[in-house]
């Protein structure tokens, strides 16, 4: 009979174990699953924000224009050449005065300065286009 208690004694705190730790591991997912769910709406916003990134200014030559693509493409000082996507809503101008894309391929070899914002999927779209004589 004493043997039979033990082991009735041992299997019930080995039960009485196992269900605390049951009861801790859900306790414990249960606060870290607002967490996880918080943080993908966390992630979202920056997201988006980083898709709006600050307008930059580039300056340098204007080298190739291709108005078919809708792309004009100005080389640095040091030699670098970068893709701008020109829009319908880019603004262009050449020594100060309207122009359009088509207008540009004429200047090849000018000064220009490309006011951009840098987008993942589109690369750099030009904001405003300026040609100086």
């Amino acid at each position: 009979m004493k043997k039979q208690m033990r082991t009735l004694l041992t299997v019930l705190v080995f039960v009485a174990l196992s269900a605390v730790s049951l009861a801790a591991q859900d306790a414990s997912a249960q606060q870290a699953a607002p967490a996880e769910s918080a943080k993908p709406e966390k992630m979202a916003k920056p997201a988006k924000h980083a898709m709006m990134a600050a307008a930059e200014t580039f300056s340098g030559t204007i080298s190739m224009v291709d108005a078919g693509k809708n792309l004009v493409v100005v080389t640095g000082s040091s030699g670098v050449p970068y893709d701008f996507t020109v829009s319908k809503m880019t603004k262009i101008t050449v020594g100060g005065s309207k122009a359009k894309l088509d207008d540009l391929s004429g200047q090849t070899s000018k000064q220009a300065s490309v006011t951009f914002m840098a987008e993942k999927r589109k690369g750099n779209l030009a904001r405003s286009i300026e040609v100086t004589p």
